[in-house]
């Protein structure tokens, strides 16, 4: 991981352009699900764990109208200069490997592996910063943003049947696999043993029973962001059985 994330840095010193033309921003909507969690995007959306990413492109690193938990690190990356606002070359590095370029980032996402991938997520961003100057590093003004109109936020699916979690499905090999897979990519950078402590809790699978971790993956609790958006049911559910699984292993 490590060394992919300075690849991905080491490119963009070299070939940095922009993030139009070769790149593919119905990809780039894909690859926002990891982010929707934490993130809202699109016309009438508003701040939820972390802030909305509409305007992001032009905005003071730091800064979101409304959003007061940032963390101590982000505040001061953006006071550092008077060019710290987010644009194609800024969101680029932090995306790469956000513990690195913000030390002290409440943001527990790892980074994007490599620079197709955030190319194609800034393609999709940057839509929903239509008052955004291509690769300007000027902040863009409160009345620009109020004149601008958002595209409407990605379409979700609300109405899903309600899993069973079998005995069968509970012990399927398949389903604990690809479970243990997401965990991999997706919780335990919040969840797992070496983000303690802080990060988020320790899970108490003794006292947990299937359809309340499936709850939890779905719908979230206090901090913890709901994944329905993220996640398919089929994989909530993998997720679900390998939690409860004896294979579980933070």
């Amino acid at each position: 991981m490590k060394h992919s994330h300075k690849l991905v840095v080491i490119a963009l010193s070299f070939c940095f352009t922009s993030i139009a033309g070769a790149s593919n921003a119905v990809r780039g909507a894909e690859l926002f699900k990891q982010c929707i969690a934490c993130h809202s995007i699109g016309e009438g959306t508003t701040h939820g764990v972390g802030p909305t990413l509409n305007h992001v492109f032009g905005r003071v690193i730091g800064t979101a109208d409304g959003y007061t938990t940032y963390s101590d690190g982000m505040i001061a990356r953006g006071q550092a200069s008077k060019k710290s606002v987010w644009n194609e070359k800024t969101l680029y590095k932090f995306l790469a490997n956000p513990a690195k370029r913000v030390k002290g980032t409440t943001m527990a996402f790892p980074g994007f592996k490599t620079e197709k991938e955030i190319k194609d997520l800034l393609a999709f961003l940057i839509q929903y910063s239509p008052a955004y100057e291509a690769k300007s590093n000027k902040a863009v003004s409160a009345e620009a943003i109020a004149a601008a109109t958002l595209p409407p936020p990605p379409s979700t699916n609300e109405v899903e049947e309600t899993p069973e979690f079998t005995d069968a499905y509970m012990a399927s090999a398949d389903a604990i696999t690809g479970g243990e897979d997401l965990w991999a990519k997706q919780c335990r950078h919040c969840h797992g043993n070496a983000a303690y402590p802080g990060k988020a809790p320790k899970l108490n699978t003794a006292v947990y029973n299937p359809d309340f971790v499936f709850d939890r993956i779905t719908n979230g609790f206090k901090k913890m962001p709901a994944w329905k958006t993220v996640f398919t049911l089929e994989e909530r559910m993998a997720l679900t059985a390998y939690v409860m699984s004896d294979s579980f292993s933070p």
